[in-house]
Formats: C-alpha cells, sequence, structure tokens
C-alpha cells in the first residue's frame, strides 16, 4: 500500500531556481525508504513538503488515497511524524515528559495511568528517566535528540519522516534507533528517513533513493 504517490511535483522558494522539477515517486506505507544528496540539494524541503508545511508546490501530492493540500494539519499528524533535523524545532513543552505528552495529542486532556507508564517507557528507552522534568534549556543539544526520539515511540502506528536523526548519537543509542526501526518494519510500518550516514541504515533498507538535478532516483 503506497503511504504518498507524488505526481509531477515542481517546487522552488522563489520562481528563479527550481529544487524540484516534475518528480513521480511512491513511498510504500511498509517500507523503508532512505534518502541522500549534497547538501543544498532539498533533503529537508521534501520532508517539509510531505509534511504538509510547504503548500505552494506544483503537481500532486497524495497522502493516503486524499491530495495533501486538502488536509488540515490534524488530519496530515494523524498519518505520519515528522521528526525534524534541529533538535529545538521538535520541542513545544518546557520538559521533557510535558512535551512526550504533547506528542501523543489524543492525551491533552485526559492523562490516564496507562499513558504514564507509557511515556515514562518511551523517555526509559533513550535513558531518559532522570531528566523528564528538567527543562530544556538545562540540556544538551545531543539530549534534547533523544527526546524527539523517545516521541516517536508514542506514535508507532503512523509513519516516520526522520531528516538526520542519528545526529549527535553515539552508537549505543543509534542501535536503538535501528532496533526500533527493524521491529516496526515487521509490522508493517515503513519510513522515511533522511541521513548522511546511510551505512548505519544499510541493512534494513528497502529502497535507497537520491537527490540529483532536481530528480530524485533510485539508486537501490
Amino acid at each position: 500500500m503506497k503511504i504518498y504517490n507524488i505526481q509531477n511535483l515542481s517546487f522552488s522558494y522563489d520562481e528563479k531556481c527550481l529544487i524540484f522539477e516534475n518528480i513521480n515517486l511512491q513511498l510504500d506505507t511498509n517500507k523503508i525508504t532512505l534518502l541522500n544528496g549534497i547538501n543544498g540539494s532539498g533533503k529537508t524541503t521534501f520532508c517539509r513538503l510531505l509534511s504538509g508545511l510547504e503548500k505552494k508546490y506544483k503537481g500532486r501530492i497524495s497522502l493516503g488515497y486524499r491530495e495533501l493540500s486538502k488536509l488540515s494539519s490534524a488530519e496530515i499528524s494523524d498519518k505520519i511524524v515528522y521528526l525534524k533535523q534541529e533538535s529545538f524545532a521538535n520541542i513545544i513543552a518546557a520538559t521533557p515528559s510535558e512535551d512526550i505528552a504533547i506528542w501523543k495529542h489524543k492525551f491533552q486532556n485526559k492523562i490516564s495511568h496507562e499513558f504514564e507508564k507509557e511515556q515514562l517507557e518511551a523517555l526509559k528507552e533513550y535513558n531518559l528517566e532522570q531528566f523528564k522534568d528538567q527543562p530544556f534549556w538545562e540540556m544538551s543539544g545531543g539530549q534534547i535528540k533523544r527526546v524527539g526520539l523517545a516521541g516517536l515511540l508514542l506514535n508507532m502506528d503512523k509513519y516516520w519522516i526522520l531528516d538526520e536523526p542519528v545526529t549527535g548519537l553515539e552508537n549505543a543509542l543509534i542501535d536503538i534507533l535501528i532496533n526500533i526501526l527493524q521491529k516496526r518494519k515487521t509490522e508493517g510500518k515503513g519510513a522515511l528517513i533522511i541521513s548522511h550516514r546511510f551505512e548505519k541504515f544499510e541493512q534494513i533498507v528497502d529502497n535507497w533513493l537520491k537527490i540529483k538535478d532536481k530528480k530524485i532516483i533510485d539508486i537501490k
């Protein structure tokens, strides 16, 4: 099943410099896709297009069976979760425990004991339980990155878009993410991963794409 169907996609921030031109691409719900390219080629822009943050494109992007531009932010967030490259761009609240609660938006008005347990387990996965009530401004960039990854664990049913998720992580924490991605894959849940460190994902990737000359080409 396709999570994204992209047809004749072109995009530019200004009309003088195209970033993408006539891209046709499908992304499968149950497959892990790796996307790379040189700096400035448009990797993060592609993530923003798929997550609905950039709307002034030409062509068509379908999420499921519906045109992405016609979906509300809530409808998009019910199907996908987008982890941005910049750690601070992923946080909303003041502390990890508060931020994780917002990631699980359907519990915002009803924090249950079951959810509190799920929240703590997500933080423990990335060795963050001791920081759960610490203000973000007292935490390192690597710790904040891990909070974003912990938030993903409360959105296991959605398609993940991960922009440079392993930057700043030590190998043991990268291995945790790889194992989680592998488990999701066996359950039919896929992801789009943007990463320069493609060797870390080589064993679990189904499709390997590259941005080149305003196109997205399949190299695996």
